[in-house]
């Protein structure tokens, strides 16, 4: 990934009037840099701090920013800098003739000649959001749920905290606990362990106090109680026994009951068959030749629960085949299938994959030579995609497991050995860790001995391993 475009310029402290050097970005081309957006948006760009007072704050500088897909060049120049007309024409004039010059000629439009101006960088920051189809009543939404975190770090007392938490249970939504989570990511990266520790303990607070939080908390004992990982990764597990689990479960009080049973149902969905229902229907018969009203009467109520959830989750799962078997027939018949699928890519997920390769399948044994051509075509085009939009490390690993050992991912290496850090190899464990869950035993050791290979091209003391 490129560097982002800094510049060095002098700066004089407000507080102290000590004069420093401090980096600034004037120009902010998501076209070329799209990470520089994330940072611009969050305030994170044109930041210094004086050595001397400490006293930090964003600096004021001409800024222009430039988003080619939406065809967005917005200019701002802080009116604290007090230039004269002609002053601000001349600085936004360069800057926009540097975005232009560097676009190749077939992407030079006319949105390009007139730049739209602000007079205040919220402004800018507010169309940029608008373009991204974010409203101001979102950002009313999250500017709400960011002072509901902060009253809650600021509570004083355990108690008071609680009663701020129950007060907005209905605001306490995934989007919060989202932006929770970035803030615990943030700080333990800018090394704050106290703000982080503040923050996970709240965060574990709220999961016990709040209506989410308990749901959750209820999902997470759900699928540990079915022997699953939190990622769904499933083990064995029998119709008795997932039957006495839902049992148990439905025997619970609250809310947590319905989100348990409902979590079970929806990852054991394959073991709900006809079997299963035969042995709560004999489970019902043995209750009411006990005697046993009561739990007769509870095993019925959930073989209906159990019938009507499965029934809704068979027909969202066929009206999601549906979707996916008419987009890909979409995808078959237009004139590029490359580009039908990058500006349908949110479509593309596990189930257009297993119905893509189904079909690919089924017209190779049947000989439909067009057919496999035209899904072939469909399925070049979403690995090109995905590839594509693969992180730097990842595509470099699928390029190495591609490659010949030793020879090839040797070469490869050294071709690439400014990209070999730490960062890399852990990725490398990762990877081979995770190939040796699925069975790949054998791909997983090649991953391993490529990595042995990094590590020894980034040791500069060390033997390369072959």
């Amino acid at each position: 990934m490129n560097s982002l475009p800094y510049q060095t310029i002098p700066v004089t402290c407000p507080n102290c009037r000590f004069r420093f050097a401090a980096p600034v970005m004037t120009i902010i081309d998501v076209g070329q840099r799209p990470e520089a957006k994330a940072l611009f948006l969050s305030g994170q760009v044109n930041i210094a701090a004086c050595p001397q007072c400490g006293n930090a704050g964003m600096l004021n500088t001409p800024l222009v920013y430039h988003d080619p897909d939406k065809e967005l060049l917005l200019t701002y120049v802080p009116p604290e800098l007090g230039l004269a007309e002609m002053e601000q024409q001349r600085i936004v004039g360069e800057l926009t003739n540097r975005v232009i010059s560097a676009l190749p000629a077939e992407k030079r439009k006319g949105y390009l000649l007139r730049p739209k101006s602000y007079l205040r960088l919220e402004a800018m920051i507010k169309d940029i959001l608008e373009a991204d189809g974010i409203t101001q009543e979102m950002l009313d939404t999250q500017r709400a749920r960011a002072e509901l975190l902060e009253r809650l770090l600021r509570a004083d007392g355990e108690q008071a905290r609680r009663a701020i938490a129950q007060a907005n249970d209905a605001q306490i939504d995934y989007e919060f606990l989202d932006l929770l989570a970035l803030n615990i990511d943030l700080a333990q990266r800018s090394q704050q362990p106290a703000v982080a520790s503040d923050l996970l303990m709240l965060r574990e607070q709220v999961m016990g106090w709040t209506t989410l939080g308990q749901e959750l908390n209820a999902r997470e004992e759900a699928i540990a109680s079915l022997g699953l990982s939190p990622d769904g990764d499933r083990r064995e597990i029998t119709r008795e026994g997932l039957l006495d689990k839902l049992i148990e479960a439905a025997t619970q009080g609250g809310a947590a009951r319905t989100v348990k049973v409902e979590t079970m149902v929806t990852l054991a969905r394959p073991a709900i068959d006809y079997v299963f229902y035969q042995q709560l229907t004999e489970r019902i018969a043995a209750a009411e030749q006990a005697g046993n009203r009561e739990q007769a009467e509870a095993l019925t109520t959930l073989r209906q629960n159990i019938l009507d959830m499965t029934a809704r989750l068979d027909e969202e799962a066929r009206q999601a085949a549906e979707e996916a078997t008419e987009f890909l027939q979409q995808a078959v018949e237009s004139d590029d299938p490359q580009a039908f699928i990058r500006a349908n890519i949110h479509q593309v997920d596990s189930l257009f994959m297993r119905i893509l390769t189904a079909n690919l399948q089924a017209a190779e044994r049947a000989g439909q030579t067009t057919a496999v051509e035209q899904l072939g075509k469909v399925s070049d085009a979403v690995t090109a995609l995905v590839l594509e939009n693969q992180p730097p490390e990842i595509q470099l690993i699928n390029q190495l497991l591609s490659a010949e050992y030793p020879e090839g991912t040797l070469a490869l290496l050294q071709e690439n050995r400014q990209k070999i850090n730490d960062q890399l190899l852990e990725v490398m464990r990762l990877v081979a860790e995770d190939l040796g869950k699925n069975g790949r035993d054998e791909t997983a050791e090649r991953m391993t001995q490529v990595q042995e290979q990094a590590r020894g091209l980034m040791d500069s003391q060390g033997p390369v391993k072959f």
